[in-house]
């Protein structure tokens, strides 16, 4: 690891981007466990200090693929991935998720936990509580994936290189470009993408890496805390991405009518009081901001997906899904099957 280090760690003169062929020989020697802790951490701090290039970044996505758990192919999903931190505010795609499922749509969710400096709730934990088994192998993931139409996928067991770096990752409390990696690991193939970004800069710099990365089509968002969510207090800036071009809009609510604050901060078990009732089809003023926010987005992606003929159709639908607690019974669904994988698991072990 030390040429490695060297070549991109010299300083504003001396460093320099690293060849594909380099990044991949980098990214094996990480993966394999043959770079010291010591090593791995100057080597992402150096990476960020100068900028990560497009050859270093796909270098790393082909290399940890590698060492992947083998997933069928389910080319025909939406991929989506939280943001790396978690969240400190509703977590407004896993209602939408159940939503969309619930229409036939695929949805591959992933992460792991949440790692510093912003510590908030990862999509696994929320599960988790939730009383959905997360921690499955790959052939009871596909027989509850086929069944109801979405999945989660805990990354750490995903990609053992991920498990391997988490505790230097954690210790170094700083974003790396290990964070987009594991947003775009694709583990089943997906054909589209959903991806959240903070900075509005991050989105030039994520086209090509999400054409190379073997989605069709891709939006990026730049939605609440730097997550998928598009918020309804503001307009936002939507992204779409396809082999064939890019194209930059934006989405004003109040065009379609939703009208909203801001969501507030709130803990994980305040996340979890939210999302048990707006799951749950509740239509108390109370939870209406969080209600809106998701008949808001799965209306959005219902389009942008081609699953509906107009952004008004798509929360039409969202609406009369939520009020039919379609979203309540497939998490209902999820936990069984989920509960009865993990026993058949625990036997078989």
């Amino acid at each position: 690891m030390k040429q490695w280090i060297k070549a991109i760690g010299s300083g504003r003169i001396g460093s320099r981007d690293l060849s594909y062929d380099e990044a991949v020989a980098a990214a094996h020697a990480i993966a394999r466990g043959e770079s010291t802790d010591a090593q791995t951490a100057a080597f992402l701090m150096a990476m960020r200090m100068k900028g990560e290039a497009d050859d270093e970044m796909m270098g790393f996505i082909d290399v940890f693929r590698k060492y992947s758990q083998p997933y069928r192919s389910f080319s025909d999903s939406l991929s989506c991935a939280g943001p790396y931190g978690g969240r400190h505010y509703f977590p407004v795609t896993l209602p939408v998720s159940l939503l969309i499922a619930s229409v036939g749509f695929p949805q591959v969710l992933h992460g792991s936990d949440a790692l510093p400096p912003k510590r908030g709730s990862s999509l696994k934990e929320l599960l988790e509580e939730l009383g959905v088994q997360v921690e499955l192998d790959p052939r009871d993931w596909e027989h509850i994936f086929l069944t109801i139409h979405i999945g989660f996928i805990w990354t750490d067991a995903l990609c053992p290189p991920f498990g391997r770096v988490r505790a230097v990752r954690e210790q170094m409390g700083l974003r790396t470009f290990l964070n987009t990696v594991e947003k775009v690991i694709n583990p089943v193939h997906s054909q589209n993408m959903l991806i959240g970004v903070s900075p509005k800069t991050a989105m030039d710099q994520m086209i090509h890496l999400l054409r190379q990365s073997g989605f069709d089509t891709a939006y990026m968002i730049q939605g609440i805390e730097g997550s998928e969510d598009v918020p309804l207090s503001k307009t936002s800036v939507i992204r779409k991405v396809t082999a064939w071009g890019d194209e930059s809009n934006t989405i004003d609510p109040t065009t379609f009518g939703f009208r909203g604050g801001p969501l507030e901060k709130s803990t994980k078990e305040e996340q979890l009081r939210l999302l048990t009732r707006v799951i749950a089809g509740d239509d108390a003023d109370e939870v209406r901001n969080e209600r809106e926010h998701v008949i808001f987005n799965t209306g959005l992606r219902l389009y942008w997906f081609d699953k509906v003929g107009s952004y008004e159709e798509g929360f039409q639908l969202a609406r009369s899904l939520l009020q039919r607690k379609e979203a309540q019974k497939m998490l209902d669904k999820w936990r069984e099957l989920s509960r009865k994988s993990g026993q058949r698991q625990r036997q078989a072990n």
